[in-house]
């Protein structure tokens, strides 16, 4: 009678534990927020529906309403601009709201002139990218880089630890 119970209680347990991912992680905490900021240049059949000047017709937009000289960005966004294109990475990262460009939008889901704004300099037009990012907790991103896989794999060798002891049973003759 043990051997059953057992076998069963293993077998629960291993699904219990690989069936983590659907309670696993717990919010710990609020997920912080960055501030981006991405430049560069507009290539064909650019982004969000905008189509480069070297793309005639096509959908219909009309590229020179959708392009900003950079002359005209306000200065604290030719300030961005410029550091985002002056970087290595192609951009940056604020964390302090405080730090944001006030002049400047930044949605989570970027769109042409919501986020997303075309800009001419010296003849180039490059893709000016603002948006926020949220960011999970490190106790978060812990629990999906440590605890799920661990409990993923001891609930898989509880399961199979279920089945050999069911299995010995009924071969053992208990």
């Amino acid at each position: 009678m043990r051997t059953p119970l057992a076998a069963a209680g293993l077998a629960a347990l291993g699904v219990l534990l690989m069936a983590n991912p659907l309670y696993l992680p717990v919010a710990v905490g609020e997920p912080s927020p960055a501030y981006t900021h991405t430049v560069q240049p507009v290539t064909e059949g650019s982004v969000a529906g905008f189509e480069s000047p070297a793309a005639s017709g096509g959908n219909g937009s009309d590229a020179s309403d959708a392009v900003v000289a950079y002359a005209d960005l306000p200065p604290d966004a030719r300030e961005a601009f410029d550091r985002a294109r002056d970087s290595p990475e192609g951009g940056f990262g604020v964390e302090d709201p405080a730090e944001r460009v006030d002049s400047l939008s930044y949605p989570t889901e970027p769109a042409l002139g919501d986020g997303i704004l075309i800009v001419e300099r010296d003849g180039e037009r490059y893709e000016f990218w603002t948006r926020t990012v949220e960011r999970e907790p490190g106790a978060v991103v812990a629990q999906r880089v440590l605890l799920q896989p661990a409990a993923f794999l001891i609930g898989f060798l509880a399961l199979v630890a279920g089945a050999a002891v069911g299995l010995r049973g009924r071969l053992g003759g208990e």
